[in-house]
């Protein structure tokens, strides 16, 4: 069939094998110009705006969660879930307020400002939990909001569009400021995807596991800073970097200190997610009281022994 100059052609690469050549200039050929070519302006375009049509963003959230829609474009099905989340805000700027807060207590406190809230014991301030978990969930609550995740649950096409692809044709007409409602791009949209996962998978994936295998660093046992590895294969010079990735100590604190916890949402349930707050928080705990028990059994032997903390509350 004569493509004409209307059409780009994208050829799958060789098949990772082995180290060396032939793979490296596959994992090149694949990662220049293959997957680049349709990541951004096709795959990822398409799959933003399939998303969109559920209509559900954060500033319109569904009565009901989860929130199912469905629809059909080129012969391809697709359903997709809605559900409500918690958007946990960035836990430094949360730690810092409240780290801030707990700085004015003990101020006021060398200044000789006296507070009912704030207790001395053994020449030692502490302040009445209620008091503080009133603050910091003040502070939390303010910076925290609820937001949609929008999944795909199914996509079914027909048997042809998922038979083994060479080769991807891509009209230039359609990637030319990709729209999913044109005729036709669904069906490229959902082709190119399975073409990208499976030049990822064959020619891509598997040379950089090599690579990272021949650095000889695990996760458990992680450089305490960033390392670099050089490796030559054939006329190509790779690096490898090593970054230690450390647990956010501001977000443990901050889970462990003030989280609420919530009963677990009965199934098939609809209600959204509540975010607590210093109005609701008391109530929310008392509506727990009933599996605390259990939970603790759960949690005592937990990173930290959280259930500990639950117990203060």
């Amino acid at each position: 069939m004569d493509l004409g100059l209307e059409t780009i052609v994208l050829v799958k690469p060789e098949t990772y094998e082995s180290m060396g050549k032939i793979a490296a200039d596959g994992y090149f050929k694949a990662e220049q110009r293959v997957l680049s070519a349709i990541k951004g302006g096709l795959i990822d375009r398409g799959e933003e705006q399939l998303r969109a049509k559920t209509g559900f963003v954060s500033e319109n959230l569904p009565d009901e969660s989860p929130t199912r829609t469905e629809f059909s474009m080129d012969g391809i099905d697709f359903g997709l879930v809605t559900n409500v989340k918690v958007i946990n805000p960035p836990y430094q700027t949360a730690f810092e307020k409240i780290t801030g807060f707990l700085e004015v207590l003990v101020n006021d406190r060398q200044q000789g400002v006296r507070k009912d809230n704030v207790r001395t014991y053994d020449k030692q301030p502490f302040v009445e939990m209620d008091y503080l978990m009133w603050n910091a969930l003040w502070y939390l609550s303010r910076v925290t909001e609820l937001g949609v995740e929008n999944k795909f649950e199914r996509i079914a096409a027909p048997a042809e569009l998922d038979e083994s692809l060479e080769r991807l044709a891509i009209p230039t007409e359609l990637m030319r400021d990709f729209d999913i409602e044109k005729p036709g791009a669904a069906k490229l949209w959902y082709q190119a995807r399975r073409f990208y996962d499976d030049v990822s998978a064959t020619a891509v994936a598997p040379f950089k596991d090599e690579l990272v295998e021949r650095t000889g660093v695990t996760k458990e046992e992680m450089p305490d800073e960033t390392q670099k590895y050089w490796e030559q294969v054939e006329n190509y010079l790779f690096v490898v970097q090593s970054i230690p990735s450390p647990r956010r100590q501001a977000g443990k604190a901050i889970n462990r200190l003030y989280m609420i916890p919530q009963k677990t949402k009965p199934k098939g349930s609809t209600a959204l997610p509540v975010v607590p707050g210093p109005e609701n928080y008391q109530q929310l705990l008392e509506d727990y009281r009933p599996i605390l028990p259990a939970s603790l059994k759960k949690w005592k032997n937990l990173d930290g022994n959280i259930g500990e903390l639950v117990v203060f509350h």
